[in-house]
């Protein structure tokens, strides 16, 4: 099945006996915009972007803020939009992924919104920060939260990243299609 494309209505839908399942397909790629360093900043845009394209391959589709609403580069799109505009792709996504390397109010109310939401959160965070104890808890506590992929280099998180949506699109499918319909193992 192709998912069907345009946000916020990515959906893939599959035959059922009794009528058709609707499963969405949207993916927030959740991650510090505003006041992060100079030096890492693009870094960072990079790696959202990266993981954006890992959800592609996967089948699904990848929402990645800073590509419409970026503070810097969007500066004419207002408070109220940005809300509107992340608040529905939150509330439209079937899983919210963020990056909590660095510290962002916007990262945390988009968890909490999931968690609002009833939408899963995995976060990403680096080896070292964790050990450094820079991880805000209150986020890594959040009910929303049902794994952490603790990566040592960009690599390392694409590829963990990648077999986490592998695992979650197998249970998403083992949980909602009827046997007859399951991929078969």
């Amino acid at each position: 099945m192709q998912p069907q494309r345009g946000f916020p209505y990515a959906t893939i839908t599959l035959p059922h006996p009794k009528g058709l399942i609707v499963m969405r397909t949207l993916v927030y790629i959740s991650g510090a915009l505003s006041d992060v360093p100079a030096d890492i900043r693009d870094h960072y845009l990079t790696f959202y972007e990266l993981l954006g394209q890992v959800v592609e391959v996967a089948g699904l589709m990848a929402y990645v803020p800073h590509q419409n609403t970026d503070p810097v580069r969007h500066k004419d799109v207002t408070p109220r939009q940005v809300d509107l505009i992340d608040r529905t792709a939150v509330m439209s996504s079937v899983l919210v992924a963020a990056v909590v390397d660095n510290p962002s109010l916007g990262v945390g109310i988009e968890v909490e919104m999931a968690y609002h939401a009833a939408k899963p959160v995995v976060l990403l965070c680096h080896h070292d920060r964790l050990a450094q104890r820079r991880i805000s808890r209150l986020v890594r506590g959040n009910p929303a939260v049902v794994h952490e992929i603790v990566y040592t280099s960009r690599e390392d998180a694409l590829e963990q990243f990648a077999e986490f949506l592998r695992t979650f699109l197998r249970e998403q499918t083992e949980g909602i299609l009827p046997r007859s319909l399951q991929p078969t193992r």
